[in-house]
């Protein structure tokens, strides 16, 4: 058996290498590309859920907003409300006062009547 020598080592390895090791590299190459390719994807993808996100949260907070100006002046309707409810039962009580008001009148009135008629009919008499 002859000797070793450096080319012989050298070139097994050269062999070794071409033959094992650099497809094995290639392959995981090849897959860290595609790992790559579908990092970015999902990076993609991501952004634009956070965009959407964005632009939801964006929405809610006006929302939120014009909810608490809804409510602002429904609070300030209310009061209006109380108060014009207010003011109505004063004008109905007055209408109610008023009204009996001219009912008594009215009964005061024909008392009157019948009072005159009466003393006319008892001047007529005596004249």
């Amino acid at each position: 058996m002859e000797p070793i020598t450096k080319k012989d080592l050298t070139d097994a390895l050269i062999e070794f290498y071409g033959e094992l090791i650099e497809p094995q590299f290639n392959k995981i190459g090849q897959k860290l590309e595609e790992h790559d390719k579908k990092f970015a994807d999902l990076s993609d993808h991501f952004d634009q859920i956070y965009q959407r996100l964005d632009r939801l949260e964006t929405e809610y907070y006006t929302i939120t907003i014009a909810l608490q100006r809804i409510e602002e002046r429904l609070d300030r309707v209310e009061g209006q409300l109380g108060r014009m409810e207010g003011k109505l039962d004063k004008e109905i009580a007055l209408k109610e006062r008023l009204e009996k008001e001219i009912t008594d009148l009215k009964q005061r009135v024909f008392i009157l009547q019948s009072r005159i008629e009466e003393l006319e009919n008892n001047l007529k008499t005596i004249s």
